[in-house]
């Protein structure tokens, strides 16, 4: 019980001190694609795409293997920083640069992880830390800069602020944007490792999710993240801003699960293609609701999983030791 006041007591105490989330952008007429649907017309549109997720979350404009650009040592994170063009172009130049940080030593892994953190982030000093903890079990990772964040940030807004919004079809364009470039990034380095896994944490493993409806890798690593998007925007802590704004625009809890389904492994998750998951739980989370991490185990054939005796931000006090777990997981099985 104490432990469960005091992560949740952590949490609330952060989101006081968390700027006010709400997006400053309102796209009233928003469309897709060109397009304006309602919220029905647009589920029907694209619930075709369920049994074949490949076809919403393609490459599109996939980079060259030569556009990765190597822009230079990070000191503060002790990373190589590399930049690619953005397989989608967006209105926002800053944006349409995807950038990432490589930790790798003198001696190769035969290991890589890909890394998606989680929204609106301001920096990601905690998640390198996490990172050269795996350099130093032996295992190579590339931590991602998500669209809309961090050097990503589009001048006046805050980090993360466009990625995930009541404008409900900007974040699944947003989602194909990432998506696209963490499929680009797996393609590339697939050449380059024998094992290729992904660690999606937070809000970062619903598109590490989604990649995995697409692409194949030899571990998955989803890390207090859930299932049912709507009803984790709509309920949880952080995103009290998203739900009063979604409510001003006339949508209910049921309108953002039926618009972000073709974004939600609650109905795309059977499509995974991780030969070896391990999932990690927080048993007092009151941003991604605790429910709908069980939800995920679940739709994933309930893997291995590690629960946790934190709430959501608090998990930051257990990196090491979900490192050190996901090593150990990690050389049982190569």
């Amino acid at each position: 019980m104490t432990s469960k006041l005091f992560a949740q007591l952590f949490d609330r105490t952060y989101k006081i001190f968390t700027n006010d989330l709400t997006c400053s952008l309102d796209l009233e007429q928003e469309a897709f694609d060109g397009r304006h649907f309602s919220i029905d017309g647009f589920f029907h549109a694209h619930h075709k795409y369920f049994g074949k997720p490949e076809d919403f979350y393609h490459t599109f404009n996939a980079p060259r293997n030569d556009d990765l650009k190597l822009e230079g040592f990070n000191e503060k994170l002790r990373s190589k920083d590399y930049s690619f063009p953005s397989p989608i172009a967006t209105e926002w130049p800053e944006n349409n640069k995807a950038r990432f940080h490589f930790f790798t030593g003198n001696q190769p892994s035969d290991v890589l992880l890909l890394f998606a953190p989680g929204w609106a982030r301001n920096n990601l000093i905690a998640e390198a830390a996490f990172c050269n903890r795996l350099l130093e079990k032996g295992i190579d990772s590339c931590l991602l800069v998500k669209p809309f964040h961090q050097q990503r940030t589009p001048a006046g807004f805050f980090s993360g602020e466009l990625f995930i919004s009541h404008n409900v079809f900007l974040t699944i364009k947003n989602f194909q944007q990432f998506v696209a470039e963490i499929r680009f990034l797996m393609q590339y380095y697939r050449q380059r490792y024998k094992y290729i896994g992904l660690i999606g944490m937070s809000s970062g493993g619903f598109q590490t999710g989604l990649v995995l409806n697409t692409e194949y890798a030899d571990f998955y690593f989803p890390v207090i993240t859930g299932a049912k998007l709507g009803s984790i925007a709509w309920r949880g802590r952080l995103s009290v801003f998203l739900r009063q704004r979604a409510q001003q625009k006339g949508f209910t809890e049921n309108d953002l699960n039926k618009v972000w389904a073709i974004s939600d492994q609650y109905y795309l998750g059977h499509h995974c293609k991780a030969k070896h998951i391990k999932q990690f739980l927080s048993l007092y989370d009151e941003i991604v609701p605790t429910e709908n991490q069980y939800l995920l185990w679940e739709i994933y054939n309930k893997p291995e999983l590690t629960k946790m005796h934190c709430a959501h931000v608090s998990i930051f006090f257990y990196m090491n030791r979900i490192a050190d777990e996901i090593s150990t997981f990690i050389k049982e099985r190569i």
